[in-house]
């Protein structure tokens, strides 16, 4: 009966694992396609931020940043689509629109023209 149980163990580890690995392909595929989908690289980045929501001022936290747009985190569900501002460290406040939220994060997508952008970040 310890020999049945103990195959019966192994399938089972065996069905989890084959079911963790594609899991895991999967999530690699939506990253790479999304990589390739993006038009700005991105920069991992760990800056205190300010999000202006209507009159509202919320303290926030960005991961990371393009010439498109931002990844920050924050535990408030915004509507995709919503203007926003958004202050950057020292950076002026900047307009942005809601892109997608997922748990706790929400990605911004700038509404300054690109010249814009890339003088407010600089190198």
């Amino acid at each position: 009966r310890k020999e049945l149980m103990t195959m019966e163990a192994r399938k089972m580890a065996g069905k989890n694992k084959k079911a963790t690995d594609v899991k895991a392909a999967n999530a690699n595929n939506i990253r790479d396609g999304l990589v390739s989908l993006r038009s700005f690289k991105r920069r991992t980045v760990v800056w205190p931020a300010a999000l202006i929501v209507n009159e509202f001022e919320f303290k926030c936290m960005l991961y990371d940043i393009s010439l498109g747009g931002v990844r920050l985190k924050l535990d408030l569900p915004l509507a995709t689509g919503a203007k926003v501002n958004i202050k950057i460290k020292d950076f002026d406040y900047t307009e942005a629109l809601v892109s997608w939220h997922a748990d706790a994060f929400v990605g911004l997508k700038f509404v300054e023209d690109l010249a814009f952008i890339e003088n407010m970040l600089g190198d």
